[in-house]
């Protein structure tokens, strides 16, 4: 595949799905927690400006939460498995073929849309979502997907993108790169953070300027497919057929405390088998259950 990709990612996607439902909660510091309401697994923009990070412990910030009037709420799973369809079904007709990264992120394949304005493309896709969806969304433009992640960030994080960042143009990737730090490219860890900084290399650009059998030499096949993507060498193809899944579950929180076995029982019969329904829906079978 050699035509352009996109990364389409739904910002602070739980908190705006429960938008979608709660208007009230637009407009105002919003965190929505983890299952068993432990942590903070999204966080609308209001919330990160008053230095909630992602995994925070809600305990650990209780004050903060009471002082500022921050708005709490359950995951909600099913929603936001709604939402991310009435998404994909906006998405569609703006890309060849879609792969669904995850929940809020999924890679475009704009093979056949070349002759368009690529960035104007984008911009009325992004608003065919929101129309639709309320969702707002940032977009990533590039030749590889390593680039698209990375343009998708760069239109997150500034605002001269207005939500699209373009980095097959030569002149906005090298800026972009240039201002990301290479621990910031997608699929660079720690270790890897760590090994590059021995060698000075501690920008995207400097990493994307460092010599392919180097890469091999410090982090394998993977690094150097990686210098490759940020020269615009496409090492992979949009993937239409998502990996067989290891797992899944089927989690809520309950909104009052439950002290009566017989109402658990009958909870825990629903989720069992909302689980059965999505196994039969991957055409998938499973060795183990458990429940917590």
């Amino acid at each position: 595949m050699s035509g352009p990709i996109a990364l389409c990612d739904c910002n602070s996607f739980y908190v705006s799905a429960e938008r979608v439902m709660d208007l009230s909660l637009r407009g105002v510091p919003a965190i929505v927690a983890s299952n068993n309401d432990g942590n903070a697994v999204a966080r609308s923009a209001e919330a990160k400006a008053l230095g909630i990070k992602m995994g925070d412990p809600i305990f650990k910030i209780r004050d903060l939460i009471k002082a500022h009037g921050v708005a709490v709420r359950s995951s909600n799973y099913t929603l936001y498995a709604d939402i991310q369809r009435r998404v994909l079904a906006a998405t569609e007709p703006f890309a060849r073929d879609i792969e669904i990264y995850s929940i809020d992120e999924n890679f475009l394949d704009l093979t056949g849309f070349e002759h368009l304005d690529l960035v104007d493309h984008c911009q009325k896709l992004r608003a065919q979502i929101l129309q639709w969806t309320t969702i707002p969304t940032c977009v990533g433009l590039g030749p590889t997907k390593t680039l698209a992640k990375l343009g998708n960030a760069a239109a997150k994080k500034n605002p001269i993108f207005d939500g699209v960042a373009d980095l097959r143009d030569e002149y906005i990737r090298r800026y972009v790169m240039d201002q990301f730090d290479a621990a910031d490219v997608w699929g660079v860890g720690g270790a890897t953070t760590r090994k590059l900084s021995d060698l000075g290399i501690r920008t995207a650009g400097q990493l994307r300027d460092m010599p392919l059998r180097q890469a091999r030499g410090l982090g394998t096949v993977v690094l150097e497919r990686l210098v490759a993507e940020l020269n615009g060498v496409q090492a992979d193809a949009v993937e239409l057929v998502a990996p067989d899944r290891k797992g899944m579950a089927v989690t809520r929180s309950f909104g009052t405390p439950i002290a009566d076995l017989e109402q658990l029982m009958g909870a825990i019969s629903q989720f069992a088998m909302r689980a059965g329904e999505k196994l039969r829906q991957h055409g998938l079978v499973a060795g183990r259950l458990t429940v917590f």
